[in-house]
């Protein structure tokens, strides 16, 4: 295929420096759009339309009349010492039904102290969970929080508000107890959103490590960037960095007719050809353009997968036609954390009426390895104590990248009641995988080092495969 080679691709990453001035009242920002501005999410109580959705151990949550900021009331939290019976972490979500415009601001803040110094695993906003349907499009977060005993103001900057015109998810956190798993309380109040002069000076992080990248053999779909970061000076002078999905970012195509920007961000593969696609973040250029090389619509397997012969009494089956399958959560959940996160496309396809599953455009951005993904079964872990082996058909084109990639699979099963004895299995292939046929493995359980728990399997994780794989009948068996 003939592709566009490219030497030259500058990505400038502009720092914006915002005015320094005084921190104004909020309550007179504009109305943008037909949803409310309301900033406050917590004062004395909760705003008006405001929901909360515990994680965790779900008594984690009171309100507090002795032990406040201002006012009358604050918010105490409290996470359980690890081992609890009834959770090993306290978390919710605070979100409106009707959602809010919060294009106006560029902060969320809080005033927050703890019953000890300890740190705050996780917080921010951009997540919800409103009858059961979750949505993180915009979410952010910052990690390791530290909290001291005294009163504090907390800042968690905005990436891109104007992305925020109509936010369901105000605020929210998960924590898991630091000091020798021994619990505490921590106190939030004055929660809401502002417009601060004084917040300045953003950086954002690179993509690929402010790399330029070449992506050959690209086939049609859509493409999600990984998690970024960005760095904020707050008016007290220290920097907080945030995480964001690309969804914050401004994706631009030199060549629209191959591939564009359809979804917030994502990138849409159209046709065979070559174009260059760049990221913004409001006005700041993120370094790392990658140049995409495609090569149309996908390769798929010729032929269906080899049919199953194991007895289904003693089979445990993720994925097949021939078995009942276990419940499953998700068949790629997307998982991010500080350091970056997975941008794998997952999709259901269909040979001879033989449903298999593709996996594409893996991406692990924390480790800088082109794959993971995985299957989750958190909500009904499955016992595979009797089982002896683990089997899989994997079909891989000829044109995926990374084809000398020697596969991993992982087996994580976290104990009792999420608070038993947890491991992980992990099986290193000694070679890489064929192309252009389906490959069934049939591995010993005992070959996945590590293993010594099996009867609370949670997770079965694709890690180093090539970018483009095809898999079917995935199930245990004795």
């Amino acid at each position: 295929m003939k592709r566009i080679q490219f030497n030259n691709i500058v990505a400038l990453l502009a720092i914006l420096f915002l005015a320094v001035s005084c921190e104004r009242d909020t309550s007179q920002l504009p109305l943008a759009s037909n949803y409310p501005t309301t900033p406050d999410v917590f004062l004395d109580g909760f705003s008006a339309g405001l929901d909360y959705a515990a994680w965790g151990k779900v008594t984690n949550f009171n309100l507090d009349y002795d032990v406040k900021h201002s006012g009358t009331a604050a918010m105490r939290l409290d996470v359980p010492n690890f081992g609890d019976p009834f959770g090993n972490a306290a978390g919710g979500v605070f979100h409106a039904a009707s959602g809010r415009n919060l294009s106006g601001y560029n902060v969320l803040t809080f005033w927050a102290k703890a019953s000890q110094v300890d740190t705050l695993s996780n917080l921010g906003f951009g997540s919800s969970a409103i009858k059961g349907v979750v949505d993180e499009t915009y979410k952010v977060t910052i990690n390791n929080l530290v909290l001291t005993t005294t009163w504090t103001k907390y800042y968690i900057p905005i990436p891109n508000a104007s992305k925020l015109t109509h936010e369901k998810g105000m605020f929210w956190y998960y924590v898991v107890p630091t000091s020798g798993g021994k619990g505490f309380s921590f106190w939030i109040d004055e929660l809401k959103f502002e417009h601060l002069g004084t917040l300045a000076h953003p950086t954002v992080a690179a993509l690929n490590a402010g790399k330029d990248q070449i992506l050959d053999n690209i086939e049609t779909g859509e493409y999600t960037l990984p998690t970024l970061s960005a760095t904020f000076n707050l008016p007290t002078g220290v920097n907080q960095s945030v995480n964001f999905p690309s969804t914050y970012l401004t994706l631009s195509s030199s060549n629209p007719t191959v591939a564009k920007s359809i979804n917030p961000g994502t990138y849409t593969v159209l046709k065979a050809g070559s174009t260059l696609i760049t990221a913004k973040l409001s006005d700041l250029i993120v370094k790392g353009a990658m140049l995409v090389n495609s090569i149309g619509e996908p390769v798929l397997p010729t032929i269906s997968a080899p049919i199953p012969s194991a007895n289904a009494a003693s089979v445990i089956s993720l994925f097949s036609d021939k078995y009942t399958n276990a419940t499953i959560d998700s068949y790629e959940p997307f998982w991010t954390w500080s350091g970056g996160g997975f941008t794998t496309n997952f999709a259901f396809y269909t040979q001879n009426t033989d449903k298999y599953l593709r996996y594409f455009n893996f991406n692990d951005t924390y480790n800088q390895r082109k794959v993971l993904v995985a299957i989750s079964f958190e909500g009904t872990p499955i016992d595979i104590s009797t089982m002896t082996h683990f089997h899989i058909d994997v079909w891989v084109p000829a044109t995926s990248p990374n084809l000398t990639n020697k596969p991993e699979l992982k087996l994580e099963d976290w104990g009792g009641n999420y608070g038993g004895t947890s491991s992980t299995g992990v099986y290193v292939s000694s070679t890489a995988l064929p192309t252009n046929q389906w490959v069934s493995l049939d591995i010993p359980l005992i070959s996945f080092t590590g293993l010594t728990s099996k009867a609370h399997l949670v997770h079965l994780v694709f890690d180093n495969f090539p970018t483009v794989i095809y898999v079917d009948n995935i199930y245990f068996h004795k």
